[in-house]
């Protein structure tokens, strides 16, 4: 019989804590051959899926992270966004420029992707949930949190503006004018 959602994520809990308990005997060379030899493994899972079940795999692991996150304090969610923060910057500092380029290159060809296979009304059903969830957050801001947020926002334009190659400043100072021309017009 097929296991429900809840099932298969109490069993992965339970493979979490078991695997952690297991963990915790090993010395750091066995640990960092273990995640090697994972990391081996998951790459070659991954190039051996299709376009379609990559796709498909990103929105089974969204579900599972929705349902998990779902379950967690206020706390235990800014804890892991700032441990998330922490990763992702340490991450990005180490890589090389034309690493940054092709990340870059590869999010935007899965946004492309995942954009491509959307029907209008799915697009239109995605902005009206980004902007729920964006009026949502901006409400909940105190004035000190906006200017902070208005301080953060103009630098990462600036980093961006700094690290954007010239193709992709020239699209970005495209998109600029039409907005701005049809604020204009508005």
């Amino acid at each position: 019989p097929a296991l429900t959602s809840n099932q298969v994520e109490h069993e992965r809990t339970v493979a979490r804590h078991r695997s952690a308990a297991r963990r915790t005997a090993l010395t750091l060379e066995e640990i960092e051959t273990q995640r090697e030899q994972t990391r081996e493994k998951v790459a070659a899972w991954r190039a051996a899926l299709t376009p379609e079940q990559t796709e498909h795999e990103r929105i089974v692991a969204r579900d599972r992270s929705a349902a998990r996150r779902a379950a967690l304090t206020l706390e235990e969610i800014e804890k892991q966004r700032k441990q998330t923060r922490e990763k992702v910057a340490v991450w990005r500092a180490a890589l090389a420029p034309e690493q940054v380029e092709h990340e870059r290159t590869v999010a935007r060809d899965r946004s492309t992707a995942r954009r491509v296979a959307l029907t209008l009304e799915g697009i239109e059903k995605q902005r009206e949930q980004t902007r729920e969830k964006v009026a949502a957050w901006r409400a909940s801001l105190t004035p000190k949190e906006i200017k902070l947020q208005r301080t953060l926002a103009t630098e990462r334009t600036m980093s961006k503006r700094a690290t954007a190659s010239p193709k992709n400043a020239e699209e970005q100072r495209m998109v600029a004018r039409k907005r701005s021309a049809a604020i204009r017009a508005a």
